[in-house]
């Protein structure tokens, strides 16, 4: 189970994100909706330990894991708004050092190429992909180390259309096999399909 526990984020002396608290058991889809600038990305950010909480913590199965580089490359993947792509590398080597990275080796898993349809992009650079191919390859580094628990910042912005539906069925099969996943959306329809209970938050408060 993930916990998050009174997090809370200050940006030059002005509050951001007011404590919030939630529970993730798994096998469960937690939303997170809400305007512009209400606080969702930054939380995701403390939560995949991008940028540094206040105050508060977030434990899994029982025990903390701020600053655990382990649980954070093998049983946590995170899609971010903006992924930070190395544009000098191809898409293969992107892949692959972010595989060592997480302590993995052997191929590359065709599954998830084939799911977010990347083999015939391997040998292309980054810096010629598209927005919805460079979306793709965010995509697949969230899932390579077959994580447990997955963030999704605006996962289908961008997204190439022809592979939203895919993704989608993926991600109630992951939750249908055991898999935790907060999912961050604009789209009412993606939260209702997903997500058996959403957290709404305005101005980084969590709203009743």
């Amino acid at each position: 189970m993930l916990e998050v526990r009174r997090l809370c984020k200050s940006y030059g002396g002005r509050l951001v994100l007011s404590p919030v608290s939630f529970l993730l058991p798994p096998g469960q889809c937690l939303g997170l909706a809400g305007s512009n600038g209400s606080g969702k990305s930054t939380l995701l950010l403390l939560i995949a330990q991008i940028q540094r909480p206040d105050s508060g913590d977030v434990l899994f199965e029982g025990r903390s894991v701020l600053g655990d580089r382990r649980f954070l490359r093998r049983r946590l993947g995170y899609v971010p708004q903006s992924a930070g792509l190395a544009r000098e590398l191809t898409v293969g080597e992107q892949l692959r050092l972010w595989q060592r990275a997480c302590g993995l080796g052997g191929a590359l898993p065709g599954d998830i190429l084939e799911l977010l349809g990347l083999e015939e992009l391997l040998r292309r650079p980054i810096r010629t992909l598209s927005g919805g191919m460079a979306q793709r390859l965010s995509i697949a580094m969230a899932l390579l180390p077959r994580p447990e628990v997955l963030l999704m910042d605006e996962a289908t912005s961008g997204l190439d259309q022809a592979y939203v539906p895919r993704l989608l069925d993926w991600l109630e099969g992951f939750a249908a096999g055991g898999g935790s996943l907060v999912w961050c959306s604009h789209h009412p329809a993606e939260l209702e399909r997903l997500c058996g209970a959403v957290l709404r938050l305005e101005e980084g408060r969590l709203l009743e």
